[in-house]
């Protein structure tokens, strides 16, 4: 189990959060690595997994994609292994990843490990998203600049650096040590020994992949077929002009469709798609009728939460009140108003038996939501 040592949250989410970076010292006190290089290759030889190797060797650069069936031709020079999502696959590391559960959940991303021999890095470069990194392992020496315009090239395929900066942290870190380094800030991380690092991403879309999510959203659902109608059109001087006015009309039918109910629905399957769920996904279809389930709780199956499952809650106006809205993997999961709080405590929960079920005075909703959550792909019988 992991806890972080930041006993002022609110601070840092005033003073620090996409604002300016700080390295917090021992914030995982007595840190032990959930996992070592080894494990962490093993995962980079997985098909579904992404990983890549970046070295640097004599001065030139080298971006490799895996994944890897043979290590040998790639890890050369100066190199390092990095995997994504690995949260995904190694329930300690979902540990750490629960450790910043002050930032909303939407917003969380995923958690890469890097390995690094000594000397290893990816080069200064900038995220256009917040970053924590976690120091395991080893140590490494972090350089941070200022948020201003910096050159960019590209020294090798798909790998991103600028040219350099001149840092306002410079600062080694050990095991357990902590960066926070907000969006635009330039960073540099160079090993000093072999070491790992956890670094806890944060989802950012831009207003295009947003549109682009939307539009699919809309075409899924056979959304938005109001066309433009002018019954009131008026002569102009030129045939080729178009009023402003129109333009307005054509802006007024977006906002008609960003202010719509299905904006908001969007939202919710946009922040809660899973790799394992098809994007826009048809309605609950239940797979475990709810018999099933309450055989399955008798014969002392325990239900495990998957690692990479994505819950969102919205408080929506419906019938004159406000009532908690919950999406589990781009499902919408809908609960009386006196059932929320025992949603919202089963949510938390990594597992759910029997004996969690006895913690709730009503055993008939306990598993009626259990059906649901486990048709919406997020627990699943472990068998």
């Amino acid at each position: 189990m992991y806890k972080l040592n930041l006993p002022n949250k609110h601070h840092f989410l005033t003073e620090h959060w996409q604002k300016k970076p700080i390295v917090i010292r021992n914030a995982f006190p007595n840190f032990a690595d959930p996992l070592d290089e080894h494990e962490l290759a093993g995962l980079a030889q997985e098909e579904d997994i992404d990983s890549r190797i970046i070295s640097k060797k004599q001065g030139v650069w080298s971006n490799t994609q895996g994944p890897f069936s043979d290590f040998t031709p790639y890890c050369i020079g100066d190199w390092s292994l990095l995997v994504q999502s690995v949260d995904h696959y190694i329930p300690e590391v979902k540990m750490l990843l629960d450790s910043f559960d002050f930032i909303p959940n939407w917003r969380v991303d995923d958690l890469m490990v890097s390995y690094s021999v000594a000397n290893g890095g990816v080069g200064p470069h900038i995220d256009q998203y917040d970053v924590f990194i976690i120091q395991g392992q080893g140590t490494r020496r972090w350089q941070v600049g200022a948020n201003k315009h910096h050159e960019s090239i590209q020294p090798a395929k798909n790998l991103k650096q600028i040219t350099g900066f001149d840092p306002i942290i410079d600062e080694i870190l050990e095991p357990g040590d902590l960066i926070y380094i907000p969006p635009g800030f330039p960073h540099n991380g160079v090993a000093l020994t072999s070491c790992l690092n956890y670094s806890v991403g944060f989802r950012a879309p831009t207003q295009r992949e947003l549109l682009d999510g939307f539009v699919d959203y809309a075409q899924a659902k056979n959304l938005f077929n109001q066309r433009y109608s002018d019954p009131d059109i008026s002569p102009r001087d030129s045939r080729f002009e178009i009023k402003a006015s129109e333009i307005e009309k054509m802006k007024s039918m977006f906002m008609q469709m960003i202010n719509s109910v299905h904006f908001d629905d969007f939202i919710a399957t946009y922040f809660t798609e899973t790799k394992d769920v098809d994007m826009y996904a048809a309605d609950l279809t239940e797979n475990y009728s709810l018999n099933e389930i309450i055989n399955l709780l008798d014969n002392g199956v325990i239900f495990q939460r998957k690692l990479d499952t994505r819950v969102i809650q919205q408080k929506l106006r419906i019938n004159d009140k406000y009532q908690t809205v919950t999406w589990v993997n781009q499902h919408r999961i809908n609960v009386e108003i006196e059932h929320e709080n025992m949603l919202l405590s089963m949510l938390n929960a990594n597992y759910l038996d029997n004996q969690e079920k006895n913690n709730y005075a009503n055993g008939l909703i306990f598993n009626q939501i259990l059906a649901r959550l486990v048709n919406a792909g997020g627990w699943y019988p472990d068998i």
